[in-house]
């Protein structure tokens, strides 16, 4: 009738428990006699039994003994109850007085009672299969605690498609890693923290534009014609962003390869990303406040001949097109286009306003560029309610010099799990974030293009300050990357939301069933106002008078979209688990899904604006340029899967998945 034996093989930790919770009841219920409660008190105060190939660190090697009283030291006795995460009480825990060889173990109620001099402060708790822990002391005379179950190998579980695996019976190609992994790389951008970080992902940042810096993932190369991105699935919802969630709320990521993707059908035919975030967890609240702030510059800058080394190199090409094969003489000199005096100028820079020597990358980009996030969370809960609640904010600079590029975001996530009964249980989890976006007017390519074509001879800036020439179509890199031209604008609304609710079957040992519905709105707003440009032309005067010109348009321009979609998702399955001899074990599950999207999306267009003042549509002329437009389109899908897994003593593993698709491109038939 005891929990633990003599001299037998060390049980697994939930099997010791049960078999506690059993002798437990039997006390409460006084069924057992008083000599078998006596041997079940013995074999709770023996030592614990070590757990296969892991053997509990000793505290300090002391042994347990009881104090011996003395009259130089103040005596006061702590008592208190310890319990599991569950709120089972936990017998024979070794309760020790940190530093000392005194302690005791709890009885078959958990409760334990000792005596502390003056000077202790910590109590410490170990149990096999529990993850040790110290308390202090303080001035309370009742001390409680509770433990929660040390994880092994055997019992580490991955998430999987609709559900999750034991990681010793997993038979397909998932790797995972954790949240705070990913926290390690303070990148705005979540898909660049994954850059080295999993097996069989490639990760290649192609752009370090704010807003626009995200990676091209790669599950084991390119396996489609189309696009080869990853299905996306963030808590249990296919098809969501990755980008832009914060590290901070992410509890484990782990990637689906191969047939391991194949539950997900035919949208995963180059893997699967499956992002589960942060819950809340039995206990206090518990407030996590971060902040970071970096810097970032582009990986290489080409380096561009300074103005006497590109006066030199035109005089060489003037002197080598000069070549007459008949004659075998050069009919030009060295320096027919730039003498040794402009040269020797260009060098010393003696004359800026005559012969500037402008290094255009060093003119537009900064050393660096600045980014910064703040997060604050908290969770907690208690048995039948947890909570996970979290802010988050985030800004990236561009590198120009007076930039007008920038990002900002701004976002929230709560995540409540409530426990109606002991068979029903349910969760709502709703997240929410605003992403502005802010560019001029010209594009990273035509801005770098500039850069590229820019003569070192051609000033950015004349000495007084004014804006220099363009360099080709009126383009003046260190003024068309700021806001002088305009603005480009991009706001992005998303909400996403999932309500999941798990029913366990009283009546069916194994079974339970799992519903998840969930509602996802996005809507871009973005405007694009172009408005001319100011550069100044030098002639040559001994004044040093420049003449204003316009560049760019004639005119303002406005240009304006806007898109709003919406997506529902809905899915149901049912799972059953079994053991049968000890050693076969079986799980089944199969559901099915439907989903339905919806996008409608409106633009307009409008020219010739008297002044850049009122940067709206009513404003522009309503004339032959002036244009509307607007379109729509839905989409509905509906699937149903399965999987069927069993091994044998965990040994040997068999696991079957299957998916069929249907989708609103096909005919009915």
């Amino acid at each position: 009738g005891c929990w633990r034996g003599r001299g037998t093989a060390p049980a697994p930790v939930h099997a010791r428990a049960t078999r506690a919770r059993q002798c437990r009841s039997r006390a409460a219920h006084g069924l057992a006699a008083a000599a078998r409660r006596r041997r079940c008190t013995a074999a709770a105060r023996r030592p614990a039994a070590p757990v296969s190939r892991r053997r509990p660190a000793p505290l300090n090697d002391a042994k347990v003994s009881n104090p011996v009283e003395t009259n130089s030291e103040q005596k006061r006795s702590v008592s208190g109850v310890v319990k599991d995460e569950s709120g089972e009480l936990i017998p024979g825990v070794t309760v020790i007085v940190k530093g000392s060889t005194r302690g005791t173990v709890t009885d078959i109620n958990g409760r334990f009672k000792l005596d502390t001099a003056e000077g202790d402060k910590i109590l410490s708790f170990a149990f096999v299969g529990m993850i040790p822990i110290d308390v202090q002391i303080g001035t309370s005379n009742e001390i409680n605690t509770v433990m929660k179950i040390e994880s092994t190998g055997v019992d580490e579980v991955l998430v999987v498609g609709y559900g999750v695996q034991k990681k010793v019976t997993s038979t397909g190609s998932i790797v995972s890693t954790k949240g705070e992994e990913l926290m390690k790389s303070p990148s705005v951008n979540l898909s660049n923290n994954l850059i080295g970080r999993l097996p069989g992902l490639t990760a290649v940042t192609r752009s370090g534009e704010p807003g626009a810096d995200g990676a091209t993932l790669r599950i084991r190369g390119s396996n489609t014609l189309g696009d080869n991105s990853p299905l996306i699935v963030v808590d249990g919802v296919a098809n969501r962003g990755m980008e832009r969630l914060n590290p901070s709320d992410i509890e484990s990521l782990t990637i689906l390869k191969d047939a391991s993707a194949a539950i997900y059908g035919s949208q995963a035919a180059n893997g699967v990303i499956l992002i589960t975030t942060k819950r809340g967890a039995i206990g206090k609240p518990k407030v996590t406040v971060s902040m970071n702030a970096g810097v970032s510059q582009p990986t290489r800058i080409p380096k561009m001949a300074d103005a006497a080394q590109y006066a030199s190199m035109l005089n060489e090409v003037n002197y080598y097109k000069s070549f007459d094969a008949k004659t075998g003489l050069h009919s030009a000199g060295r320096n027919t286009k730039y003498s040794a005096d402009d040269i020797q100028k260009y060098g010393d820079g003696s004359d800026p306003w005559g012969h500037p020597n402008t290094d255009w990358f060093g003119e537009v980009f900064r050393p660096w560029s600045t980014q910064n996030q703040q997060n604050a969370s908290l969770s907690g809960g208690t048995e039948n309610m947890k909570y996970f609640i979290s802010l988050g904010a985030k800004f990236a600079d561009g590198i120009y010099r007076n930039s007008a590029t920038n990002y900002k975001q701004y976002d929230f996530r709560t995540n409540i799990d409530g426990k109606i009964n002991k068979n029903i249980s349910v969760a709502f989890d709703v997240a929410g974030r605003e992403e502005i976006r802010d560019y001029p007017t010209r594009s990273v390519s035509s801005v770098f293009r500039m850069l590229m074509r820019g003569k070192p001879n051609m000033p950015a800036f004349w000495p007084d300050g004014t804006p220099g020439p363009d360099i080709e179509y009126g383009d003046n890199p260190s003024v068309t990357t700021t806001s002088a031209t305009g603005y480009d604008l991009g706001k992005t609304y998303v909400l996403e939301s999932n309500l999941r609710t798990n029913i366990s079957i009283p009546w069916i040992s194994g079974l339970s069933v799992t519903a998840n519905a969930s509602f996802d709105k996005s809507i871009l707003f973005h405007k694009k106002f172009e408005t001319p440009w100011y550069l100044y032309q030098w002639n040559g005067n001994a004044d040093h008078l420049t003449t204003k010109g316009k560049r760019g348009l004639e005119s303002p321009q406005l240009s304006e979209d806007m898109s709003d979609g919406q997506r529902i998702s809905m899915n149901v399955y049912a799972t059953y688990e079994k053991t049968f001899a000890g050693i076969h074990n079986i799980k089944l599950m199969a559901g099915t899904e439907r989903r339905n999207g919806m996008n409608n999306y409106f633009n307009a267009f409008r020219k010739n604006y008297i002044s850049s003042a009122v940067d709206q549509l009513f404003a522009g002329a309503t004339d032959q340029y002036m244009s509307n437009s607007g379109s729509a389109d839905q989409n509905a899908y509906l699937s149903y899967f399965g999987r069927v897994n069993y091994d044998l003593n965990q040994k040997y593993m068999i696991e079957y998945v299957w998916r069929y698709d249907g989708s609103y491109k096909f005919p009915v038939s």
